[in-house]
């Protein structure tokens, strides 16, 4: 009896198909260090998101910038916007490690941008102090010492930067310290100029873009003496001669990243306003503005079904 219970158990057993053993589930996590071009693919195709791209010679403070907006929006609300997350935290951290006492340095400094020949990419997700909780994401870049010696000293290579045409607003670094040095002024201007010409001549701003030039440094200027202060009229005199008719929005910005408690209500919000500048949405083209038009209320039915139609059909178009 026992043996037929047996039996008739195993096969049962065996005439029962047995569960296909299913692989876990895995989801790609974000490393959280400075982002890809791929990663940063990712965020854009999740949500709209805004790029700023800082350019400038080694040294100028591109990095510097990045890791100040990131610490002031660790500490509360910055340029009208509260921090709502990142996908870049490790690599925030990473740049703003010496600007710390954990890292045991005498003086505030800031990591340099790692020498590469691809863009990386800064994460940030905020909301509006006024706009409810609805997200707003930020890409932040700065172009490497590697990549900007090949875009200022080839109109090829400065072609190959494909990610400045999908720019919001391109940010030129004018390196404060070395305009305040008579021997190495001249460079500094050189540099800052030679980039955006570089750009321009390949073709990769968009016009909807905001472009500006950033005098960086802007403490140490000061400090330098009235006669330092006075280069910074005199240059971007220089530069606005030369670039006015080629980028029309173009304009000037002085911004000191590291401002002490000593410094002036100017210095210290001079990095805020330029934020707030840099996250405004662009400005639609004229097609589009066309398209988010609306038929006037005495129009015709068939009109209005015309327009909808076409609005419709353009807003699909790629």
């Amino acid at each position: 009896m026992a043996d037929a219970i047996a039996t008739e158990a195993k096969e049962k057993e065996t005439a029962t198909p047995t569960a296909v053993a299913k692989e876990p589930a895995f989801v790609d996590l974000f490393a959280g260090t400075a982002m890809s071009a791929a990663d940063a693919e990712a965020v854009t195709l999740r949500s709209p998101v805004q790029l700023i791209v800082f350019a400038g010679a080694e040294g100028s403070g591109k990095t510097t910038v990045l890791a100040s907006i990131y610490e002031r929006l660790s500490q509360g609300p910055f340029a009208g916007f509260n921090f709502s997350g990142s996908r870049s935290l490790i690599g925030f951290e990473e740049i703003c490690h010496l600007n710390r006492l954990a890292s045991g340095s005498v003086q505030p400094e800031t990591q340099r941008t790692v020498p590469t020949e691809e863009a990386t990419y800064y994460h940030l997700a905020l909301t509006r102090e006024k706009a409810g909780r609805q997200r707003h994401h930020v890409l932040l870049s700065a172009v490497s010492g590697e990549l900007f010696r090949l875009a200022k000293n080839s109109r090829e290579d400065c072609a190959r930067l494909t990610f400045l045409h999908r720019a919001d607003a391109i940010v030129v670094l004018v390196d404060g310290a070395r305009l305040a040095a008579p021997e190495s002024r001249e460079n500094a201007i050189a540099d800052a100029s030679g980039i955006l010409s570089s750009f321009v001549d390949a073709e990769m701003l968009d016009a909807r873009a905001r472009v500006d030039f950033v005098f960086s440094k802007l403490d140490l200027v000061i400090a330098a003496g009235q006669s330092a202060e006075n280069v910074l009229p005199k240059t971007q005199a220089k530069l606005e001669a030369k670039f006015r008719t080629r980028v029309p929005g173009l304009r000037f910005r002085r911004i000191a990243a590291r401002p002490d408690a000593s410094s002036s209500a100017d210095m210290k919000d001079g990095l805020a306003e330029a934020f707030a500048s840099w996250t405004e949405p662009k400005q639609p083209a004229a097609r589009e503005t066309w398209l988010r038009c609306v038929p006037p209320n005495n129009a015709r039915e068939f009109s209005k079904f015309g327009w909808r139609y076409f609005e419709r059909v353009g807003r699909d178009t790629p």
